[in-house]
């Protein structure tokens, strides 16, 4: 092999994991960033709503207080939808970090359907959390819902696009990153079909109950499950390190 050769493999070892290990981390801050946002947005609902309303009141958690999807009639809560909403775009951003991670970790022998379907299927996830963000930033900051609340494309996107983009995409990541691949499941939480479950199994066990609508601190469980995504990418950083060490 010509030092040339050599000096391009070495030259490749360098810089790939050094982009892995960026878009790993970074991810890492937005997802963390997002689920400190979404926590705030909670606390507005079951702290300062809650207190303000004696007696802990069932209508606190009525479905038309929810800000994760404002939907007619809707009341809003001081600025949870937009802090729920901006959180929710951090995390699609973040999202297009993760996939930077992984597409940057070198492959011996590079899948071509992998390499054209993992930026696709991230872009599907990103775009369905940039349009569930959307909704509720510009819902909150105009007191009503948005119009994309009656939308019969971006609905489905948001809903059946996350959910089968993020299980694709852990399913694809398994071999790569295994952390990442976590991180996929965690982020599932985000989506309405996991927060659902959450409603009625964690959230439940906060409670002490499930609620007739809103199971109380729903919101932070799923704000929860984006900090473990977070974790998630700061060990996926971690693996990419150690790896390269290793083959040094």
């Amino acid at each position: 092999m010509s030092a040339t050769s050599k000096t391009g493999q070495s030259e490749l070892a360098v810089r790939l994991p050094r982009a892995s290990v960026f878009g790993f981390l970074a991810a890492a801050v937005l997802f963390l960033a997002s689920a400190v946002l979404q926590h705030l947005a909670s606390i507005q609902r079951w702290v300062g709503l809650r207190g303000q309303r004696p007696g802990y009141e069932l209508s606190v958690e009525d479905h038309q207080l929810d800000y994760s999807f404002p939907a007619d009639p809707w009341e809003p809560i001081g600025t949870a939808a937009q802090l729920f909403g901006a959180g929710t775009l951090l995390q699609a951003v973040g999202v297009l970090a993760m996939a930077l991670g992984v597409l940057a970790v070198p492959r011996v022998a590079p899948n071509k359907i992998g390499i054209i379907a993992e930026p696709v299927l991230a872009l599907l996830v990103a775009a369905a959390f940039a349009v569930l963000g959307a909704h509720a930033l510009i819902s909150g900051t105009n007191a009503a819902p948005s119009d994309l609340q009656h939308s019969r494309v971006l609905l489905p996107l948001m809903v059946w696009g996350g959910l089968g983009g993020m299980i694709a995409l852990a399913w694809l990541w398994a071999g790569m990153s295994k952390a990442a691949s976590v991180a996929c499941v965690f982020l599932l939480g985000s989506n309405m079909f996991g927060a659902a479950i959450a409603n009625f199994t964690v959230a439940a066990m906060i409670a002490g109950y499930v609620s007739h609508d809103t199971t109380p601190w729903l919101e932070s469980v799923v704000a929860g499950t984006s900090a473990a995504a977070a974790l998630a990418m700061v060990l996926a950083a971690g693996t990419v390190v150690r790896r390269y060490r290793r083959a040094g």
